[in-house]
């Protein structure tokens, strides 16, 4: 709710892909939950650029 990458995706989910609301809270739900696991593994700091897929970065 409070982080803008997070934000952005959830709005992309339900403006331009048309998923409900829920259902986009649920998928951002698991795709914060692997950003997490990579964070614990790599004991990495996080990092906004690893959120978006490299598509989005291409556009």
């Amino acid at each position: 709710m409070n982080n803008p990458e997070f934000k952005a995706l959830h709005s992309n989910n339900v403006k331009v892909k048309k998923i409900k609301k829920m259902k986009s809270i649920m998928k951002l739900c698991g795709k914060l939950a692997r950003v997490l696991v990579g964070i614990a593994r790599n004991g990495s700091a996080y990092k906004p650029e690893m959120v978006f897929p490299l598509e989005q970065l291409a556009a």
